[in-house]
């Protein structure tokens, strides 16, 4: 019987071998619970450029016993405008599945719009558990995260002159600022015009389709837009009211800027801050009270003529 029951607790013990190594053994598991692949676009604020966003990974731990590792995360490439917060120590209960997160988060503004969206950031979270006070082999999960596009196109008009003179024309500048992070475009350039019906905005779609760099990324000026300010010959005395629309390639949006301009109907002087100006009508035919074209004579040459005449007449006199 002693020697059955050896041999029966020989036995009980071949069984359990594998199970109690199995603690040790690195069968644990470790992965994303967040849907990363093919990548993972970030949470972007657009207005003030800020990331917050939330990934989450999870461990499974079949062990009969506790699992307690360390985790670290990096970002490849020297990415430093995004910052993780995460707990650097965890555990997890035997023959369970637990999820942890990892916060990410921005505090510069001008770093997170700078940075192309076509550009990955390769985030790298590693797991180390130590058995027994001795490291085991870690394991590693990453991911490729992406900023979003965001397209934000703002037209913006200083006047050079305030006013313009009925049948004449001024020549201004729209600036249109990309304050997306992405190449942008104006679909249409439109004016609309309140209250002054024979005043015309002219040459706003030159500035249509032609793309635009992020303004100031990389020291990319805005882009500048030619037009003039027209009021016709019969346009009386007036304060206009001008809007001009701009509707974004990149997200159909439409923003706008309003400026006033005075119209003068007497063709009066012009601000002493003028653009460029000139005539909106032709003169054609002649004009009766101006000046001829062939030199005038002057009073001193006259006399002179006269003088000469009547000496050649008395000559002739006084050959008769």
């Amino acid at each position: 019987m002693k020697r059955i029951g050896l041999f029966l607790l020989s036995i009980l013990f071949l069984v359990m071998l594998p199970s109690s190594a199995g603690q040790f053994n690195n069968e644990w598991e470790f992965g994303w619970d967040s849907e990363v692949e093919p990548s993972y676009e970030l949470s972007l604020d657009g207005e003030k450029w800020r990331i917050e966003d939330t990934l989450v990974f999870y461990v499974d731990n079949p062990r009969i016993n506790d699992l307690s590792l360390t985790i670290t995360v990096e970002f490849e490439d020297d990415v430093d405008f995004i910052e993780a917060s995460f707990e650097e120590s965890i555990t997890v209960s035997s023959q369970s599945n637990e999820s942890f997160s990892i916060e990410l988060t921005t505090s510069d503004a001008d770093e997170v719009r700078a940075h192309a969206p076509t550009e990955k950031i390769v985030i790298v979270v590693t797991a180390e558990e130590s058995a027994a006070g001795a490291p085991v082999s870690p394991k590693e999960i990453n991911a490729d995260l992406k900023v979003p596009r965001y397209h934000e196109l703002v037209p913006e008009v200083t006047l050079v002159a305030s006013s313009v003179d009925a049948g004449t024309w001024v020549e201004e500048i729209l600036f249109l600022n990309n304050m997306g992070n992405s190449v942008d475009a104006a679909t249409k350039i439109e004016a609309d015009i309140r209250g002054c019906p024979l005043l015309d905005i002219e040459e706003l779609e030159s500035g249509e389709g032609s793309q635009i760099q992020p303004t100031g990324i990389d020291d990319n000026p805005p882009a500048e837009v030619r037009f003039r300010i027209a009021p016709s010959t019969a346009h009386p005395t007036k304060t206009c009211e001008v809007t001009i629309i701009v509707t974004s390639e990149g997200n159909g949006l439409e923003r706008s800027t309003t400026f006033s301009v005075d119209v003068d109907e007497s063709g009066g002087s012009q601000n002493s801050n003028t653009g460029d100006t000139g005539s909106s009508a032709s003169n054609s035919g002649s004009d009766s009270s101006g000046s001829s074209a062939l030199p005038s004579l002057g009073l001193q040459t006259v006399i002179v003529l006269l003088g000469i005449v009547a000496f050649v007449r008395r000559n002739r006199l006084d050959v008769h």
